[in-house]
């Protein structure tokens, strides 16, 4: 059976645009009959940033899918990487606060997990995750944007926020080429996606260039949404120019689970002709199987080193906060023993005051 994709246009976030697009999805995708007892709605919550910076997932789609879904409870929740920043602080600047004050629906913390295991490839891997996806729904309401390791971020991805902050920022030190890590996303969305109940995806401006959080807004005029995460990356990719092939976590989804046969209902998609993605170079060394034994060894070498431009930064120490493995200084220099290059620094700075030198590996295969 074809999974259904739905494409609405929506050219701004005025309450009443954003509201008969998100209704048309509903309609045509079926589940605006539907009555859950409790969902959670997850939008991108990845740095406390204001809504125009299309860093984060617009409030007025969270306010507007709140407000259209039947349910008996509803919460509003993410897990930013910054553990040491309040998550009200996020709530504020997000916009959330104000969703959750407009519609009496609460906002929670991610504070307990429940473990759960991934069927890796090589090996079974355990990982922690909110533990709200026992009892709810998950309404998963991305933002689409460019990503350093990923190609992309929307649905699929943004589902790695139900893991908890710190413990994101630990697996990114365990998977460390892109091609690894792609692997366990791939690993871990066919562990938790009985959970999801809808994606959503925000991609009314999206985010080109050095995203997740330093690149540049951009209109797309698009929300899209389905309740498959894979077939709904396949059509954000078909709306910024991409092929499945070019972004790892797609490719290995087909190639260990073949790809969903898709449906586009709703508005025709118009491509956007210039969207800007950092060159990436084939990763076919790193997923050859005939190599497969020496990608550790080989990973040693793949990195990508976070920099502060001091010209630009601002001293806000939202960098020295976010690092799990404490490697910024309080003079803002990096212990490059310490570092483990998870680039959590590069996502949370607000100024875009950190810049990514890559060493040689990592040049040849992004």
């Amino acid at each position: 059976m074809k999974e259904k994709v739905i494409v609405a246009r929506c050219e701004s976030y005025e309450k009443s645009a954003v509201e008969k697009a998100i209704n048309k999805i509903f309609i045509l995708s079926d589940i605006s009959n539907n009555h859950l007892d409790k969902v959670l709605f997850k939008p991108n919550m990845l740095s406390a940033r204001p809504p125009e910076d299309g860093v984060t997932t617009h409030p007025a789609i969270v306010e507007a899918t709140v407000r259209l879904l039947r349910s008996s409870k509803k919460i509003i929740g993410d897990s930013p990487a910054n553990i040491n920043k309040t998550v009200e602080l996020y709530w504020e600047k997000c916009g959330y606060k104000n969703v959750s004050e407009n519609t009496g629906v609460p906002l929670v913390k991610f504070s307990n997990s429940i473990m759960i295991e991934l069927a890796m490839p090589d090996k079974k891997e355990e990982v922690p995750v909110v533990e709200y996806i026992k009892e709810y729904k998950v309404f998963n309401l991305p933002k689409l944007k460019t990503h350093g390791l990923t190609v992309i971020t929307a649905a699929l991805k943004n589902l790695y926020g139900l893991i908890p902050g710190f413990h994101k920022s630990v697996l990114h030190s365990k998977f460390i080429s892109p091609y690894e890590f792609s692997e366990f996303l791939v690993s871990y969305y066919q562990a938790i996606k009985s959970c999801v109940f809808f994606n959503l995806v925000d991609a009314i401006i999206s985010m080109e260039g050095e995203g997740p959080s330093a690149g540049n807004p951009i209109h797309t005029d698009y929300l899209i949404g389905g309740s498959n995460a894979v077939a709904v990356d396949m059509v954000c990719c078909s709306l910024i120019g991409l092929k499945v092939e070019d972004v790892p976590y797609l490719k290995i989804y087909k190639e260990r689970y073949g790809l969903p046969e898709i449906e586009i209902i709703g508005d025709t998609l118009i491509s956007v002709k210039k969207f800007h993605i950092p060159e990436r170079k084939s990763n076919k060394i790193f997923s050859s199987k005939i190599l497969k034994p020496f990608l550790h060894l080989l990973a040693k070498y793949f990195k990508a080193i976070p920099l502060i431009d001091h010209t630009i930064c601002k001293k806000c120490y939202a960098c020295r906060e976010v690092c799990p493995v404490k490697a910024i200084s309080q003079n803002l220099k990096f212990n490059r023993k310490k570092c483990i290059n998870c680039l959590c620094c590069f996502e949370a700075c607000p100024y875009k005051a950190i810049k990514i030198k890559k060493s040689f590996i990592a040049k040849l295969f992004t």
